[in-house]
């Protein structure tokens, strides 16, 4: 599964002109860039869901969270609700925004849409909530 998907992202890196970077099997990260010069990491994932099938998680981290900060908590919860596509989400101690595709139902199109979605999305948090382009 691995190769297949290995096979896929330099298609998709080919198409798109995004350049990614292999962390291990299965994981990507990539350096999106926006007007303005801000620019946000979006790491893409090989996954499977609850019944086995594949999956692609994209996801980027928003900021780090101090566990004092319930305000920012109940803020993103919120937030999640005006959410097109993804979720906000804790990783560790870092709010994330992340969505998942299944891998069969992926053409480059649809998968170069999410990882966009999710860095530009992740990237418009993080200024709003950081005043920074910290990712």
């Amino acid at each position: 599964m691995f190769e297949e998907f290995d096979e896929f992202i330099s298609a998709v890196s080919v198409e798109t002109h995004v350049n990614f970077e292999k962390i291990k099997d299965g994981h990507y990260e990539a350096n999106v860039e926006f007007e303005g010069g801000r620019h946000q990491r979006c790491t893409v994932r090989l996954a499977k869901d609850d019944v086995d099938d594949p999956t692609v998680e994209y996801y980027s981290v928003i900021c780090e969270v101090p566990q004092e900060n319930t305000q920012l908590y109940k803020a993103a919860l919120i937030l999640n609700l005006s959410l097109t596509y993804g979720a906000l989400s804790l990783m560790g101690n870092h709010l994330i925004l992340k969505q998942t595709t299944w891998l069969q139902n992926n053409d480059p199109l649809r998968f170069i849409k999410s990882l966009t979605y999710v860095a530009a999305m992740a990237d418009e948090l993080e200024e709003k909530l950081t005043g920074d382009d910290l990712q």
